[in-house]
């Protein structure tokens, strides 16, 4: 009851973090600044993304692997985007052109706390990593062969580029600019002014005519080509992604090294480095389901030929740290099992578009963030062969898929987000579905009898305990449940 209401409580929190960001924030995945007045203005526009969106076939930008809880800053940094993102843009004026100053990709440590007193002084987030790409590199070309990493120094470049109307939030006052081939038409004025309970703009100005209806005529030509889902190994960027991992991950590890002492302590811990390079360690488990189990939470990149880049494993200190050796080696072999699934898992490592892959197991399965009886569930939805563990992808505190893998091969889905333009075997995508709800549920397990959540009773579901899943089986056909009517 207590994981539960603390999920409940979390995604309460992100419902109203989610209100207080800009729109299209979260679905563009960067984020854009200007210096005006000598202050740090955040955009409210996106000039870098309409470039991205015209001219590169796939996202170029990595989704970045964490989102902060509100108020961490900087705010704006890490994103989960929908479509991909994960970068952050500076911008100036002078001599009425735009000027693209920098560009960097950041990445966010698993290991390292925030310094002392943080949010009451200027001190650099020491969590972070970043790399810079030279502003000169974003519009160089849009390949990513014979790309190499360049030693040209990051200068600002003339936004020829842009051709938008730009708006930008400064002291809780809106400002609206015309730019046209990277000049500036008309100097920053104000459009609005403060900003309702609700974290819309108050007090339009009369002076925001001229820039609304520039850009009510741009956005109809606006997103006519949407970017594919980034892919780790065709952005034009890989190199630069690299160095930034290395970085990354050399701070991970120095700092995991006092976590690792009283493991290795432990004779048997050999068999679990023999089997795993150790990117991360910290205390506590970093899935949110076991928020409240102390352990510790390992980041390592399986080594071998296996479709995870890195996993999440949890391991207490008294633990045996050969069982999750052995749920590793039983994932794979129930895996093979299933080639459409191991296809499917080579096909999502790439898109980087989640927060962290947890492999665990245990006595019970969450549905709908109640634990069930594992032993209830597979009975009742009628899982052949023998419970081997909880595949998840989580995106920041949810997951994003939730796969129960059984021995035989077969694959229970209790939760599938389906992200738009993302393959998820053949599930069909309901158009209307996210057009009205910004997203498409593959599967969302509940209990039949669940009136919480407006199940229907048909004649399908009135003997089943279990709504809303599907099953993955080993020959690669796809088993429906019943339905509960709200999908």
């Amino acid at each position: 009851m207590t994981k539960r209401l603390l999920l409940v409580v979390v995604a309460f929190a992100c419902v109203v973090l989610a209100n207080q960001d800009p729109e299209r924030a979260d679905a563009e995945g960067g984020t854009d600044h200007i210096y005006f007045n000598g202050k740090e203005c955040r955009i409210l526009t996106h000039p870098l993304n309409e470039f991205i969106a015209i001219h590169y076939a796939e996202w170029p930008f990595r989704p970045s692997s964490a989102r902060p809880a509100y108020g961490n800053p900087p705010l704006y940094t890490y994103y989960i985007p929908k479509d991909g993102g994960g970068y952050l843009a500076y911008w100036s004026i002078r001599d009425s052109s735009l000027y693209l100053d920098s560009v960097t990709i950041n990445s966010m440590s698993h290991t390292v706390p925030l310094v002392r007193n943080f949010y009451y002084s200027k001190k650099k987030d020491n969590r972070i990593v970043s790399v810079s790409i030279p502003p000169q590199e974003i519009v160089l070309n849009t390949s990513a062969e014979k790309r190499t990493v360049k030693n040209q120094k990051s200068e600002p470049l003339f936004a020829d580029f842009v051709s938008d109307t730009i708006e930008f939030s400064c002291d809780w006052k809106g400002f609206g600019f015309v730019v046209n081939n990277g000049r500036v038409d008309s100097l920053p004025h104000i459009i609005f002014d403060g900003y309702n309970l609700n974290g819309k703009p108050r007090g339009v100005l009369k002076s925001h005519k001229k820039v609304s209806e520039k850009k009510k005529e741009s956005e109809r030509n606006r997103y006519e080509i949407i970017p594919k889902p980034y892919r780790e190994f065709s952005s034009p960027f890989e190199n630069y992604y690299k160095i930034l991992d290395s970085l990354r991950i050399a701070l991970d590890v120095k700092n995991s090294e006092e976590w690792l002492v009283p493991f290795r302590e432990d004779s048997r811990f050999k068999w679990f480095e023999k089997l795993f390079n150790i990117n991360a360690v910290k205390f506590g488990y970093g899935h949110p389901l076991f928020a409240n189990d102390r352990g510790h939470s390992f980041y390592v990149s399986p080594k071998g030929d296996t479709p995870f880049k890195e996993l999440l494993l949890g391991i207490k200190l008294d633990d045996n740290p050969v069982e999750p050796v052995k749920l590793f080696l039983k994932t794979i072999m129930a895996m093979r099992k299933n080639p459409s699934f191991e296809k499917w898992l080579r096909y999502k490592m790439p898109l980087m578009n989640y927060y962290q892959v947890y492999l665990g197991q245990g006595d019970s399965i969450i549905v709908l963030l109640e634990s069930i009886d594992k032993d209830i569930v597979w009975k009742d939805v009628g899982m052949k062969g023998e419970y081997v563990g909880v595949l998840s992808f989580v995106n920041w505190v949810t997951p994003q898929y939730e796969f129960i893998l059984s021995d035989n091969g077969d694959i229970l889905v209790t939760w599938a987000h389906i992200l738009k333009y993302e393959l998820f075997f053949d599930v069909p995508f309901d158009e209307n579905y996210y057009k009205r709800f910004g997203r498409f549920f593959g599967a969302n397990m509940k209990r039949c009898n669940d009136f919480n959540f407006n199940v229907k009773i048909t004649e399908a579901n009135k003997n089943a305990l279990f709504c809303d899943y599907l099953i993955i089986r080993h020959d690669g056909t796809i088993k429906y449940g019943p339905k509960s009517g709200d999908l």
